[in-house]
C-alpha cells in the first residue's frame, strides 16, 4: 500500500511510504523509491532476496550491446544492496514468521530510503530491525547502507553475508566480461568488470563494518569467492536490548568517469578507488548521510515549488517530480542525456528520446539552466550520428535518432518480438519515420536560448543543431504542383497509433518553425558578429542556406483550423470511422486495444495514443487562440486513450488556457498518479520520465501560466479550485525570479534592480525588483 499523504503533515509530504510489503508489487516500489545522483541510480530492492526482484545499478553513460543483433543499452552493474540475515540460524524474510510492523519510507527531502520492521520468527522470537540506504549528493561515486537490528526477546547469533554480486543481468542478458575480485588489507573487497562490446571498465568496492551498541568489533568473520561475486561472512552474538549496527560503504567508478581523467585504465582505476573508499572509510554512515543531506538542502532551496491546496498529495507529487528530475540527469557530464526511465529501469534499454527536449529540460532551464545546457550540449556533441542518419536515409543535415545513447545513432530496433501465433516479426516504424525528434531538439535550443540569452551556447553550439536540423527539413520538403505548396509525406507523428501519414499537423508545424528560426538565428548572428559564427557561415554555407530556406518557408503547407476550428491531424485522420474508446481510457492496462484490432486497424480508426494536435497547441501555445485550442482539444481528447504518459499533462496545461479548470486539474493529477496511483504495476521497468517533467510543466507552465513568447516572458496564471496558493523560482535571462500566486494577486520579486519587461494577463509591465498585480 502507497501512503499519498494525508496533508496533516507538512513533513508527511516530503515522504513517499509503502506501508505493507507485497510481493507482486515489488517493481513498481524498486522503480519509484529509487535512489541517485545522476551519476548512479539504484533501484530500492529489498536487502534480503524474494522472487520477482529486480536489482538494477546503472551508471549514466556505460551503453554496451551484446552482440550485433542487440541494441546498445544500460549495463546492469553488479549489485550492492543484497543481504543475507539469519537470526539463530532461521533466515530473516518478510514472507515467514510474522510482520509485527512495517514502514518503508522515501524521504524526498534528505534522498535517503529507510525501513523499519519488528519481526517475529517461527520459534516467537521478535526482532527490531532499521535499514538505511542513500546514494550520495554530495559524492556521486558513493553508496551507504546501514543496518540497525536489535533482538526484543531472546540472545541472538545473528549472521550476516553481503557483499558484491556481479551476477546481475539485463532481463537475461549479460553485458560484463567477469574480472577480478579481491580483498586489500583484510577489509576492501573488489570486483571488476568491463563491458563486452564497449569495453568500458567498471571497479567496484565495498567495505563492511559492524557495531554492537556503537562499539566496533573488528573483521568478525571471513571472506568467499563465488562466481562473479564476492562476499563478507559474519557472525555475532548480542543480548537482546543490544544493537548491532551494520554498515557497509560502496563506491563505483568506470573508465568513462570524467572527474578523474576520461579513458583512466582500470589499473588506475584500482589504486584511486581504494584511495577514495578509505577516505571514505574514515567517516560514518551518518556523517556520510549529512553531507549529502546538505547536498539536497541546498536542491530544494533552488528548486522550492509550494503549493497551498486543500489536497497535499498534490504537493507530494510535484516534490517526488522533482526528486525524480534529479536523480535521473547526468548533470556532471555532457556526454550523457536522461533515458526515457531515468536510471530506475530497464524499460527503453537506457535511451533517450525527445521526451528530454520537450518535457524535462524547460524545468531545468527554467531551475538550473547550467543543467539545461549541459543536457543540450549532449545533442551537440552527437550531431555527427544525426548527420550520418540523414546521409543513410537520402537527406541532408541532422537527422536525429528517435532513440539515442552514446554515440548518437539510431538505437531504436527495427523488429519487436515474433508473434507466437504467426511466427512472424512486426517491424517498428518510429525510428525510420518519426522525424519530429528533430523539430524538437532545434525548438528546445532556441527555446533555450531565448530564456537564457546564453549567447556562448548558441555562438559555439546551439546555432549548429539548429542549421543542421533546418537543412534536414529543407531536404524533407516536396512539392506538390496541386496545392501549390511543400509537402511532408510519410512519417509518424506524436499518436504514434498512425503510421506512414502524410502531412502530420505537428511534423509539419515543427519543421516550418526550425526553418523560420533558421533564417532569424542567421540575422541575429550576422548582426551580433559572434566570434564563432563566421566560421559557421563558411562551413555549412548559410548564405546559400538562407536563400534556399526564404524561398520555400512561406509555401510549407500547415494544416489550418476547419469551419469547426479543428486542425486535421494528417491528410486522412478526418475520414477515418471512430469507435467508443471509454474501456480502454479507464484501462489501468496500456494498449488494451491492441489486443482487440491489429496496429492496422488502429491506423484506420480516429484513435490516438496520445496527445499531437493537443501537443502542437502546447509547444506552439502563442500561436492559437484559445477558441481554436478549446475546440482541437474537445475533439481530439474523445479520440485519445492516453495510453503514454506523454499525454495528460500536456492536455492539462492546454485546458488551462481556455479556462476549463477543472479539466486542467483533473489531467494534472491523472499525470501525478501514472507512477505514484494505485496501478500496482505502473512503474515495474522505471519511472516514467517525461512525467516527471510533466508535472512540473503543468503546475508552472499550466496553473502559473508561464510562456515563452520569442523572448518575452508572458504571465497568466489561473489556479485550480483547490489550490490557495503557488509559489515557485524562476530563472529568466539571467535572472531569478520568485512568483508567489494567489487567487487574488501576483506577485514577482527578484534580486536586482534592472528592468524586465514582461506581460502578465496581456498586459505589458516593467519589473524592477518587485510587482505586486
Amino acid at each position: 500500500m502507497l501512503n499519498e499523504a494525508s496533508g496533516k503533515s507538512q513533513e508527511q509530504n516530503w515522504m513517499i511510504e509503502e506501508t505493507c510489503f507485497n510481493e507482486r508489487y515489488q517493481g513498481k516500489y524498486e522503480s519509484i523509491l529509487a535512489l541517485g545522483n545522476g551519476y548512479l541510480g539504484l533501484r530500492s530492492a529489498m536487502e534480503e532476496p524474494y522472487i520477482g526482484q529486480t536489482r538494477n545499478l546503472f551508471v549514466a553513460g556505460t551503453y554496451d550491446k551484446f552482440d550485433a543483433t542487440e541494441v546498445t543499452e544500460l549495463p546492469n552493474a553488479a549489485d550492492l544492496t543484497e543481504m543475507f540475515i539469519h537470526f539463530n540460524d532461521e533466515p530473516f524474510s518478510l514472507k515467514n514468521g510474522k510482520v509485527l510492523e512495517y514502514s518503508r519510507k522515501l524521504n524526498l527531502k534528505t534522498g535517503e530510503l529507510t525501513r523499519s520492521i519488528v519481526w517475529e520468527n517461527s520459534r516467537s522470537e521478535r526482532y527490531q530491525m532499521t535499514f538505511g540506504r542513500f546514494v550520495s549528493l554530495d559524492d556521486r561515486h558513493l553508496i551507504g547502507i546501514k543496518v540497525d537490528i536489535v533482538p526484543l526477546t531472546v540472545p541472538a547469533e545473528i549472521t550476516v553475508k553481503t557483499g558484491i554480486n556481479g551476477r546481475q543481468t539485463n532481463s537475461g542478458v549479460q553485458h560484463f566480461h567477469d574480472g577480478d575480485k579481491r580483498v586489500y588489507e583484510d577489509r576492501y573487497m573488489q570486483l571488476i568488470q568491463t563491458t563486452i562490446e564497449s569495453n568500458i571498465g567498471f571497479v567496484i568496492n565495498s567495505r563492511v563494518r559492524l557495531y554492537i551498541d556503537n562499539k566496533e568489533v573488528v573483521n568478525p568473520g571471513g571472506y568467499s569467492l563465488e562466481r562473479r561475486s564476492i562476499y563478507q561472512n559474519s557472525k555475532i552474538s548480542i543480548d537482546p536490548g543490544a544493537t548491532l549496527t551494520i554498515e557497509k560503504l560502496s563506491n563505483v567508478f568506470t573508465s568513462l568517469d570524467s572527474d578523474i581523467g576520461t579513458g583512466l585504465r582500470v589499473e588506475g582505476l584500482i589504486k584511486h578507488s581504494l584511495e577514495h573508499l578509505s577516505e571514505v572509510c574514515k567517516m560514518r554512515y551518518d556523517s556520510l548521510l549529512a553531507n549529502s543531506k546538505a547536498k539536497w538542502q541546498k536542491y530544494w532551496e533552488e528548486a522550492r515549488v509550494e503549493i497551498q491546496t486543500s489536497d497535499a498529495f498534490d504537493q507530494l507529487a510535484v516534490r517526488f517530480a522533482q526528486y525524480h528530475l534529479l536523480i535521473m540527469t547526468p548533470f556532471h557530464d555532457e556526454r550523457f542525456s536522461i533515458g526515457a526511465k531515468g536510471l530506475t529501469g530497464e524499460g527503453y534499454k537506457g535511451h533517450v528520446f525527445w521526451d528530454t527536449e520537450i518535457f524535462i529540460l524547460p524545468y531545468f532551464q527554467h531551475t538550473f539552466p547550467a543543467i539545461a545546457r549541459t543536457l543540450l550540449r549532449y545533442r551537440f556533441n552527437t550531431i555527427d550520428g544525426a548527420r550520418n542518419k540523414a546521409h543513410q536515409f537520402g537527406y541532408k543535415g541532422a537527422m536525429y535518432p528517435w532513440e539515442s545513447a552514446l554515440s548518437g545513432a539510431e538505437e531504436t530496433p527495427e523488429w519487436a518480438a515474433i508473434n507466437i501465433m504467426t511466427g512472424k516479426a512486426t517491424r517498428i516504424w518510429s525510428g525510420i519515420k518519426e522525424h519530429h525528434v528533430t523539430a524538437d531538439i532545434a525548438y528546445a535550443a532556441w527555446n533555450y536560448y531565448l530564456s537564457t540569452v546564453d549567447e556562448d551556447f548558441m555562438n559555439e553550439f546551439g546555432s549548429e543543431i539548429i542549421f543542421e536540423c533546418a537543412e534536414f527539413w529543407y531536404s524533407r520538403l516536396e512539392w506538390s504542383e496541386a496545392k501549390k505548396a511543400y509537402h511532408i509525406h510519410d512519417v509518424i507523428g506524436p499518436d504514434e497509433y498512425t503510421e506512414h501519414i502524410d502531412n502530420n499537423a505537428y511534423t509539419n508545424y515543427m519543421a516550418e518553425f526550425t526553418i523560420r528560426t533558421a533564417i532569424q538565428l542567421y540575422e541575429l548572428g550576422i548582426r551580433k558578429n559572434w566570434s564563432h559564427f563566421q566560421h559557421i557561415v563558411n562551413q555549412l554555407r548559410l548564405e546559400e542556406r538562407m536563400a534556399r530556406y526564404r524561398g520555400v518557408v512561406d509555401r510549407i503547407y500547415l494544416p489550418q483550423p476547419d469551419a469547426d476550428d479543428i486542425i486535421p491531424q494528417d491528410d486522412t485522420f478526418m475520414s477515418k470511422g471512430c469507435i467508443n474508446l471509454e474501456k480502454y481510457k479507464r484501462s489501468d492496462e496500456k494498449q488494451t486495444i491492441l489486443k482487440e484490432y491489429t496496429r492496422e486497424q488502429v491506423g484506420d480508426l480516429q484513435v490516438l495514443k496520445q496527445a499531437d494536435v493537443v501537443m502542437l497547441l502546447y509547444v506552439l501555445r502563442n500561436r492559437f487562440s484559445p477558441k481554436v485550442k478549446q475546440a482541437n482539444w474537445e475533439y481530439y481528447e474523445e479520440r485519445t486513450i492516453h495510453d503514454s504518459s506523454l499525454s495528460a499533462a500536456v492536455h492539462g496545461i492546454v485546458a488551462n488556457d481556455f479556462n476549463c479548470s477543472e479539466a486542467a486539474y483533473r489531467f494534472f493529477q491523472k499525470a501525478a498518479r501514472i507512477d505514484l496511483g494505485p496501478n500496482p504495476v505502473s512503474s515495474n521497468d522505471g519511472i516514467h520520465a517525461a512525467s516527471m517533467g510533466g508535472i512540473w510543466l503543468a503546475v508552472v507552465m499550466g496553473f502559473g501560466g508561464v510562456s515563452n513568447d520569442n523572448g518575452t516572458l508572458h504571465l497568466e496564471p489561473k489556479l485550480p479550485e483547490p489550490w490557495e496558493r503557488l509559489s515557485f523560482n524562476l530563472w529568466w535571462q539571467g535572472e531569478k525570479l520568485h512568483l508567489e500566486i494567489t487567487k487574488t494577486r501576483i506577485k514577482i520579486t527578484k534580486a536586482s534592480v534592472t528592468g524586465m519587461d514582461l506581460i502578465v494577463k496581456g498586459n505589458r509591465y516593467t519589473l524592477l525588483s518587485e510587482l505586486t498585480l
